[in-house]
């Protein structure tokens, strides 16, 4: 039984582990790091999005209604100048005039710097590279082994390839080789040290951390359409309050620009500190404690994933409005455990019931039939005793 739940783990952990490859790939297309396929060619997906003709159309489109804003938005400036007298007149329609034109500059500057952000992205993920070209996977693998044997390792592997039996190898059985008895350690790992818990816990939570980083990627992607968009009746409002909601639009874009560099970094940190960590060891602790340390460690590790996105743009000051876009993650986060906890003290309270229920019915049961047999007996009686007084009755009557 021990070991066809070993085999089962193993199994769950090898499904894991291509969940997280499959969110790697998906990741890095998202994030910019590699290209997507459109049409039979390879085009990196934020500059595809941009350069798309119905996005440029649309954007002109907005160009124009952000010309007529600019118009009112300089009439307006010049009535509060005439009635506050506050500015200078030639200021005012130099901002019109540098609205128009800034909104046509600012269109060149968007482009370079989704190229340049793009380009230093793919350099960032090519430096972590350098030494380290172990998959995700494969680093989590190597992480919860335990022992390697018969002359295999990391690198000779590619773990989301191979089976529970390439693995583990056979075993020896009994009952006609049907219930399995020991193992014969002729695989790849000794599956006696493997760390069953950790590779579970580790994994779960590893493939729930790319979930949340894919998905802030994935909003980023919208989000700088959306911001795009937004640029020219940004600029528009120049000559009114001199720049001011030009300069948050130009925050907000930043930080979307910056924000898949903290995702890419982090991923790439955990990757690569991911075998260090499982090479460490607490002296004077049992196995199980070392254990128990490297799922810390790990999950841990993990959770930086999602948690470096924000880092990272903290450290530009532009990370205020990223607590309003993940919200609805941790709500979504927290109501589910709230959810849990509600739906498991129901369904306890449920089985609390059905078995109160159940009790309740077998001592109605059983007192149903003494009981029935009780009020049988007294109806007998009772019978008895009426025909008694109707002849009682009939006789007195007669005899009168």
């Amino acid at each position: 039984m021990l070991i066809f739940f070993q085999e089962l783990c193993l199994q769950l952990f090898l499904w894991l582990l291509q969940l997280i490859d499959g969110l790697m790939e998906i990741f890095s297309a998202i994030a910019g790091v590699t290209n997507v396929r459109v049409n039979g060619q390879s085009v990196n997906i934020i500059e595809y999005l941009a350069g798309n003709s119905t996005v440029g159309t649309i954007f002109w489109c907005i160009f124009i209604l952000a010309v007529g804003l600019t118009c009112i938005f300089t009439i307006v400036g010049l009535v509060k100048n005439m009635i506050a007298n506050n500015r200078n007149v030639s200021s005012i329609v130099g901002k019109f005039f540098l609205a128009l034109l800034g909104t046509m500059a600012m269109l060149a500057v968007v482009f370079l710097g989704i190229l340049i952000a793009n380009s230093l992205l793919q350099l960032l993920a090519r430096i972590f590279q350098l030494g380290n070209s172990t998959k995700l996977s494969n680093a989590l693998f190597n992480a919860c082994v335990g022992n390697w044997i018969n002359g295999y390792n990391i690198n000779k592997i590619n773990v989301t390839s191979l089976s529970v039996s390439d693995i583990f190898g056979g075993y020896n059985a009994a009952l006609f080789g049907v219930w399995p008895t020991s193992w014969k350690c002729n695989g790849m790992v000794n599956p006696n040290t493997f760390m069953y818990l950790p590779a579970l816990i580790s994994s779960i939570a590893l493939g729930i951390a790319l979930i949340i980083a894919v998905i802030n990627l994935a909003k980023r992607v919208y989000e700088i359409i959306y911001l795009y968009f937004c640029m020219p009746v940004s600029m528009s409002t120049l000559p009114l309050d001199d720049s001011a909601r030009f300069k948050n639009w130009r925050e907000q874009f930043v930080t979307k620009i910056i924000l898949a560099y903290g995702a890419v970094l982090s991923v790439n940190v955990f990757v690569l500190l991911l075998p260090l960590i499982q090479s460490m060891s607490i002296p004077n602790v049992g196995s199980f404690g070392n254990s128990v340390f490297t799922i810390f460690m790990i999950v841990g590790g993990a959770m930086v994933i999602p948690a470096g996105q924000t880092l990272f743009a903290r450290l530009f000051g532009t990370a205020d409005d990223m607590h309003a876009g993940g919200g609805w993650l941790r709500s979504a986060y927290y109501g589910g455990r709230v959810a849990s906890a509600m739906t498991i003290g129901l369904a306890w309270k449920g089985v609390k019931g059905i078995a109160h229920a159940v009790r309740h019915n077998r001592h109605s049961n059983n007192n149903g039939g003494s009981s029935d047999s009780d009020s049988s007996d007294s109806g007998g009686d009772e019978k008895y005793s009426d025909d008694g007084s109707a002849d009682t009755g009939a006789t007195e009557g007669g005899g009168e």
